[in-house]
């Protein structure tokens, strides 16, 4: 790692350095402060919705939730490397191989939520009257639940790398074999698997949209003489599940957008792992440090389609931020200001 890159110029240990001080500080460090604060706006925002519909909420929440700890342990994590002395407690063997496989935990979460969150609007799309008895708050908690602990499953190679590091750092072999199946599993299990099933949700919800667009307009020109008050209530809730299921369909798509090409590294991260050269070495740890920068970007991006494309979320932002009065508080308050007098 001493050797220079070219000829009188930095060594490949000061490149790592300047590539890490780049991507986790620089870039990092405003878009991890940007999500958790963003993340935070989120769940309030969730918490005040009574028009979208309740176990929608609730994983959106979860989501909002786990992005917010996710973000918080990459500042954890990666800050104290580029601004501490490895004196510093954050900087201690126990604490660090702690942190990390908890974020690892929360990132393999959120993938699989946001999974969950496509199936549940395809189910919603595909079959519009039978999700509603299959897709229940009962039904939502079971597989949030089963989805943590399959995500705890599927890092259990990297924290038996990490407490092997730890108890037994002269265990090389076991520490090779464990990193290659971490190196695997969130390669292919939390990444590639995940995307491809997002892809595939995403394309039928989008082909099921069209259909169910063409079919109203269809049966509004059809029957519009007809039309009365009943059924412009449930032609206003059908504009509003498709509202839902297409703003929704842009927060996956955003995510499989930047998920894509993190998919491509994480594969590249596989093969330079498997053929290890001084450069090749360079090369995985580059790509490490740009997977989690745009890992963290994935977990801010969310807020701002809500806000760009929901009306209503606007407007709760600009009562949260400019702490504008509801119209039943102003309401009430006028009431008492007239009984007063």
């Amino acid at each position: 790692m001493m050797r220079q890159v070219w000829l009188d110029g930095p060594t490949y240990d000061d490149l790592l350095r300047y590539n890490r001080l780049i991507f986790l500080s620089l870039l990092g460090l405003p878009v991890c402060v940007v999500g958790i604060v963003t993340s935070g706006l989120s769940i309030c925002m969730f918490c005040e919705d009574k028009t979208t519909p309740r176990t929608t909420r609730k994983l959106l929440i979860i989501l909002s939730l786990t992005d917010v700890l996710y973000i918080f342990l990459c500042i954890l994590v990666f800050q104290p490397m580029n601004f501490c002395s490895r004196d510093c407690p954050l900087r201690w063997p126990v604490i660090t191989h702690t942190i990390v496989p908890l974020g690892s935990i929360l990132e393999g979460f959120r993938n699989l939520l946001v999974v969950l969150i496509a199936v549940e609007r395809f189910l919603v799309v595909r079959f519009p009257f039978r999700s509603k008895v299959w897709w229940n708050g009962k039904l939502t908690n079971g597989l949030i639940a089963a989805t943590f602990g399959f995500s705890v499953l599927l890092r259990l190679s990297f924290i038996c790398y990490a407490a092997v590091k730890i108890v037994r750092p002269e265990w090389s072999e076991l520490k090779s074999w464990l990193w290659q199946i971490h190196c695997f599993t969130d390669g292919i299990l939390v990444t590639l698997i995940p995307l491809i099933i997002l892809i595939v949700c995403s394309l039928q919800i989008g082909r099921c949209q069209q259909r169910s667009i063409r079919f109203q307009r269809g049966q509004t020109e059809k029957y519009q003489t007809f039309i009365n008050g009943t059924s412009k209530g449930s032609a206003s809730s059908n504009a509003r599940r498709l509202k839902l299921t297409h703003g929704l369909l842009i927060v996956i798509g955003t995510f499989v957008l930047f998920m894509l090409p993190l998919s491509m590294l994480q594969l590249l991260y596989l093969y330079f792992l498997l053929h290890r050269t001084c450069i090749s070495m360079v090369c995985l740890n580059i790509c490490a440090n740009v997977v989690a920068l745009g890992s963290q970007i994935n977990s801010t991006a969310n807020f701002f389609v809500y806000i760009v494309y929901w009306g209503k979320y606007r407007k709760m932002l600009r009562q949260m931020l400019r702490c504008q009065k509801s119209p039943q508080f102003v309401f009430s308050s006028r009431e008492c200001t007239n009984s007063q007098q």
